[in-house]
């Protein structure tokens, strides 16, 4: 914090567990009067590198009013989701949905190809319609084609969100089973060596010859 001065507002986009983001916030504006706004991105690399991400931030509304003309290049949309923690908590949420649509993913292309579907055909055919989604359309394919190189993204930060929303969960008293369920299935896929894999390797859980 050397060189902090008040009035300056730190904005942190990585993602970290909402109450630790709460504390270093009040630490910071208590030792130096620096403002904190957490604003945690989706999109990806692809995302990063058109600045199309979405970006969920947690703060005072001043500060993202303030900041938002900056963080305008870097996304499309920016979303001031509430107090300090608020972009992290809502960082959770999407990656709960990112982590259970991955395995389902998986499921439904090892059970096409099971039943003797080209699973190639999948994210085409159900593009548009309700099941429809990007991760479908990235996941999919790469499934079908058992193409998981060059990594995109890790089964270790999948993992590491899960975790954070079950910690989360519990904290609040709200029932998450489908994403406890998604952690323990990341956990078997990661303790066989798949931790820095990209989650696309997630269909060889449903490969498996099973009884």
């Amino acid at each position: 914090v050397e060189g902090a001065r008040a009035g300056q507002v730190l904005v942190d986009f990585s993602s970290l567990e909402p109450a630790a983001t709460r504390e270093m916030a009040a630490e910071l504006e208590r030792r130096t009067g620096v403002h904190w706004i957490d604003a945690p991105v989706s999109g990806g690399t692809p995302g990063a590198e058109a600045g199309t991400l979405a970006i969920m931030a947690g703060g005072r509304e001043e500060d993202v009013e303030r900041v938002r003309p900056v963080l305008a290049h870097l996304g499309q949309r920016l979303t001031r989701m509430g107090e300090v923690g608020a972009g992290q908590v809502t960082k959770v949420c999407n990656q709960m949905i990112v982590a259970c649509n991955a395995l389902v993913i998986a499921e439904v292309v090892a059970l096409a190809e099971k039943a003797g579907v080209d699973a190639s055909l999948l994210a085409p055919a159900l593009a548009g319609g309700f099941a429809d989604s990007r991760p479908l359309q990235i996941l999919a394919p790469q499934m079908a084609e058992s193409c998981f190189e060059p990594v995109k993204w890790h089964v270790r930060t999948l993992l590491k969100d899960l975790d954070t929303a079950t910690r989360l969960s519990r904290e609040e008293g709200s029932a998450t089973p489908m994403s406890g369920l998604a952690a323990q299935l990341m956990r078997l896929h990661g303790s066989q060596g798949n931790l820095e894999r990209d989650p696309a390797t997630l269909i060889e859980l449903y490969r498996e010859e099973h009884p």
